[in-house]
């Protein structure tokens, strides 16, 4: 993150020109969340039965409220694999959404989905750079919105990351509008249309909405998502607040908005002001609980349901994986390579739990696949020199010994080890489809976002260039299942991808 100025609790003084008649001095909260696609808590945070709660304590407590979405809601959660989406739809409905930006996730399921989902929704969702072949806002979508409270007139417009088109499947006939120039529009639009304090919606790279703060004065707030980091700040001049993700808090800029007359023009005196408060440890709302745990029994039911059988004896034992080659890696990382078209994918041997064997003939279950992978990774793609990938792979065999959970499963290249040499250098042999290890070739890298991030050692992968990080990347589970539901009968086998010498 760069040019951080100010922390969330500080208010600070905006002055902007209005021409409006002059009125009494008006709080407006602006409630947030951005980026849930979890309907209950997981590991004591988040939850939307104890968002509700919140939400209603600040609703009671204060007149001019706004509950705002900064998108990210159809998936990838592991029962979106099934609604495709509508039961966070029906939660958000639940809970008084007013406003949301469209995320890349909702295109998750194709636009058709995305557009079903969309008007199934009580509130509007906005996509103010989003443009279809007939020159209008994709189906679905609106451009902007004026809503009144407190007898100012709030003009909210919403952004989209362009690097949707890669991150998820909108469709061929959605073009996405440069940011700036966009935004500028929707400003002299929505004032065009008497709002007065300007509110952009934001599911950008964080540096993309500092830009837009730096380079649109006009916007008085960004609520903004995606890259799943709680932040309040004022920058340029501008409040900023994004919320974390999955409900962990709530997220609240109260704005301050008071008007004065000079000798020339009624000036508007925006003071913000920002929290966050936790969810960790607050009692559900019983209403919505009851809608969390209807759909609860709905998941738990689908994850018995069968998705495909084993022709052969599949291994997913902790001395196996941990250790050498196994079929259960293998189709695990090959499941992940196809999904995003890498050229390798590399899976953690201790990211594999269940600690058994499937007979040969066996049914499976979208339960065995979440049993077998619980920490609910996501799929990221990265771009790595070849010199980089061998030493992500030696850090991968470097503790062998000790049944470290770094041991590589791999898919899209083969490789020899000698686990009786020194670590560091115990990788020989190593081949990428067929052809030696080039090390200055770059090449594409499919892992998980636990593994991206430095975890079992492989800080090498920080180097790597980030094609799709965790914040638009799909459930590992989620993957793997869909993968099995495709091809029908598992029939993996080890081919000798990775040699003990």
């Amino acid at each position: 993150m760069k040019n951080l100025r100010r922390p969330f609790g500080l208010a600070a003084p905006l002055i902007f020109a209005a021409t409006v008649a002059s009125a009494s001095p008006v709080t407006i909260h602006f409630l947030h969340v951005n980026d849930v696609d979890e309907m209950s808590p997981v590991r004591g945070l988040g939850g939307i039965a104890p968002l509700m709660t919140l939400l209603n304590e600040e609703r009671e407590a204060n007149s001019h409220t706004v509950f705002t979405f900064g998108g990210d809601l159809f998936s990838p959660s592991l029962l979106s694999g099934i609604t495709e989406g509508s039961h966070m739809v029906e939660l958000l409905n639940e809970i008084g959404t007013d406003v949301a930006v469209v995320g890349n996730h909702e295109y998750d399921f194709g636009p058709e989905v995305a557009a079903r989902n969309f008007a199934a929704s009580t509130f509007p969702w906005l996509g103010t750079n989003l443009e279809g072949p007939d020159g209008n806002r994709p189906a679905g979508l609106s451009s902007m919105l004026v809503l009144e409270q407190g007898g100012i007139k709030i003009g909210f417009f919403g952004l989209l990351t362009a690097d949707t088109a890669t991150l998820s499947s909108p469709g061929d006939d959605i073009e996405f509008l440069p940011i700036i120039e966009t935004a500028r529009k929707a400003v002299d639009d929505l004032k065009g249309q008497g709002a007065e304090l300007i509110v952009a919606m934001t599911h950008l790279d964080f540096d993309e909405e500092m830009e837009l703060a730096e380079s649109v004065p006009e916007i008085h707030v960004i609520l903004g998502g995606h890259d799943h980091v709680p932040v309040a700040m004022d920058h340029a001049g501008t409040a900023f607040l994004e919320a974390g993700h999955n409900a962990h808090y709530l997220g609240i800029v109260s704005v301050n908005v008071e008007r004065s007359d000079d000798a020339d023009q009624t000036k508007l005196a925006v003071r913000p002001e920002w929290r966050l408060v936790s969810t960790a440890g607050v009692e559900p709302d019983a209403r919505i609980q009851k809608v969390v745990d209807r759909y609860e029994a709905q998941l738990s039911d689908e994850l018995g349901q069968v998705i495909g059988t084993t022709s052969v004896e599949l291994d997913s034992r902790r001395s196996s994986v941990r250790t050498r080659e196994t079929n259960l890696g293998n189709l695990i990382a090959e499941a992940m390579r196809s999904r995003v078209d890498a050229d390798v994918a590399i899976a953690n041997g201790g990211g594999i739990r269940g600690d058994r064997t499937y007979d040969a003939g066996s049914t499976l279950t979208r339960g065995d696949v979440l049993a077998e992978l619980p920490f609910r990774n996501r799929l990221v793609l990265l771009e790595l020199s070849g010199a980089d990938l061998l030493e992500a792979i030696e850090n991968g065999v470097s503790r062998v010994e000790d049944r470290a959970g770094r041991f590589p499963q791999v898919a899209g290249m083969r490789f020899a080890f000698d686990p009786a040499a020194p670590s560091g250098q115990r990788v020989s042999q190593i081949t990428v489809d067929g052809a030696p290890l080039d090390p200055s070739r770059v090449y594409r890298v499919a892992t998980n976002d636990y593994l991206v991030n430095g975890g079992d050692g492989y800080e090498v992968f920080k180097k790597g260039k980030l094609l799709i990080d965790p914040a638009g990347a799909q459930e590992l589970v989620t993957v793997v299942v869909d993968h099995i539901e495709e091809i029908e009968t598992v029939t993996n086998v080890t081919d000798g991808r990775i040699h003990i010498e």
